[in-house]
């Protein structure tokens, strides 16, 4: 008995001690509320560590500590105790990445005909549900048997573009059957090679005046199965399911290029260090660029402090192995990747990815992955080129909006044959099919987070500052930033490591 007083007392003696070491006294009855939370605790929670917390917690004012204070600290380290994962997050289940060969950049375009034969069978079948199929008609039926002033439905693909002398839009709309010329008015913001539902009036020579169109869109309320977040498990299963698990969105290392921001970069390092277990961070998300090439444009080597690729990719294994090792990083390329600029871009060649650490997942651009029962489609974004100078409303400064129009038009690159080559194999990889939750994209170097409908849209900026080359072009770069999302809710804060150091701003 005498030593279990001892005990008690020393142990007082000490509580009073570390607080008066910092400037403060402490009631009665918060000295036992703070010996007996130690005491319960198990090996390796310190005293120094419930004083610094304690501490840490008081504004300036404070001289005397109460037992209500201390109550709300030791609360808030039960909360955080309980939040903490039991179990890492599974490793991302990928969905679709495409081919890894190295092959076919010479292919002859024989295939090219059923690519596009493909899109319009994909996204013309989603139109079509979305129509009155009954009244639907092919081209040829249209042009071959129905007279002027009838009500006709078409679906086709934009084959051309033009204005007429009235002001209206006349597009030139195929399907597999045939061509035929529609009037639209001028405000409607059409683009080659998309697909598009057409209802309207036919003339007796054969022009369709459109009177409605139909896109493919993406539903108004997703029914997709990850959507579903009820747990069926039980016991600790379903305790590990309650767990929040979080992702963080990043693009456009661009290591190697001179003005790559080291210094945002190993500020992120240092909180993903410190927040990674105790807000369940399980994934890395990196969409293209992620070195910054060689040769990709013209005088690049003015603007490059690695002049060698297979450095570039050793330096940026390096800084992908400071995070934390238990965080699963996925990696698809960009244009600015050592490997094929057509698209779809293949995963990494194995002669990079043996730089990096095997947490790390190479997937192709695009890519579809299953993270925290989410599915991710991931884009670098070369094909914002294109919607910029098509869509003269769109700029590089909201890339949100762009891929707005990717969605609406269930397409990622629908301009055929300007800045975005592809492999045709008889398949359009780029239709968006299905409908994901999230979408991350890159490319622009500027920051955009919206929600389309129930999809999110993450463009997180880039990690280098602005080039020579792209002050020429009026690029204003937004540096240093990630994107922390909560993937059960799709909560989403975005983290500002090139100029706030780490605090957390509001997206738009």
């Amino acid at each position: 008995m005498g030593g279990a007083k001892q005990k008690r007392s020393e142990i007082e003696i000490e509580i009073v001690k570390r607080f008066a070491e910092l400037g403060y006294q402490v009631q009665p009855d918060a000295i036992d509320l703070l010996k007996r939370y130690e005491q319960e605790q198990e090996v390796g929670v310190g005293l120094d560590e419930i004083v610094e917390d304690v501490a840490s917690s008081l504004d300036s004012s404070t001289f005397v500590i109460s037992t209500e204070q201390i109550t709300e600290v030791i609360r808030h380290r039960l909360t955080k105790e309980q939040q903490a994962p039991s179990a890492p997050p599974p490793p991302p289940a990928v969905l679709k990445s495409f081919s890894s060969s190295r092959s076919g950049d010479g292919e002859q375009q024989d295939n090219l005909l059923q690519h596009f034969i493909n899109r319009y069978e994909e996204i013309g079948g989603i139109i079509k549900r979305r129509m009155n199929s009954i009244s639907i008609r092919s081209v040829k039926n249209i042009r071959g048997g129905m007279s002027g002033g009838a009500s006709v439905s078409v679906v086709g693909m934009v084959s051309s573009v033009k204005k007429t002398a009235r002001g209206n839009l006349l597009v030139d709309l195929e399907d597999p059957t045939g061509h035929i010329p529609v009037v639209l008015s001028t405000h409607e913001e059409i683009i080659p090679d998309e697909i598009l539902g057409v209802t309207g009036t036919l003339t007796e020579s054969g022009y369709l005046f459109a009177s409605r169109l139909v896109y493919p869109d993406v539903p108004l309320e997703s029914t997709s199965i990850s959507h579903s977040h009820s747990s069926t498990g039980t016991g600790a299963e379903a305790e590990a399911e309650a767990v929040p698990v979080h992702a963080v969105f990043i693009s456009d290392m661009h290591v190697g290029s001179r003005t790559f921001r080291e210094d945002a970069w190993y500020s992120f390092v240092d909180w993903l260090s410190e927040e990674a277990r105790s807000i369940n961070i399980g994934y890395l998300i990196v969409a293209g660029d992620i070195v910054d090439g060689i040769g990709v444009y013209p005088g690049q080597e003015s603007d490059l402090e690695i002049t060698d690729i297979e450095e570039q990719y050793k330096v940026a294994a390096r800084c992908l192995a400071s995070i934390p090792g238990d965080i699963h990083v996925v990696v698809a390329p960009g244009n600015h990747d050592a490997v094929r600029s057509a698209e779809p871009q293949p995963p990494l060649y194995s002669d990079f990815q043996r730089f990096f650490n095997s947490n790390t997942c190479f997937v192709s651009n695009p890519a579809y992955i299953r993270i925290g029962d989410r599915t991710v489609l991931i884009y670098h974004g070369q094909s914002f080129d294109d919607f910029v100078n098509a869509v003269s409303r769109l700029s590089y400064s909201k890339p949100e909006d762009m891929m707005v129009e990717m969605l609406r038009r269930r397409h990622i690159a629908p301009i055929y044959g300007n800045n975005v080559s592809i492999i045709p194999d008889g398949n359009d990889y780029g239709v968006i099919n299905p409908v994901p939750d999230i979408i991350h994209c890159g490319h622009t170097h500027t920051l955009g987070i919206a929600r389309y409908r129930d999809v999110l849209l993450i463009n997180s900026g880039a990690w280098q500052s602005q080039t020579e080359y792209q002050k020429k072009r009026g690029i204003n770069p937004v540096v240093g930033c990630a994107t922390l999302v909560e993937l059960s809710q799709l909560k989403t804060k975005v983290m500002d490591f090139g100029e706030g150091r780490g605090e957390g701003v509001s997206a738009r």
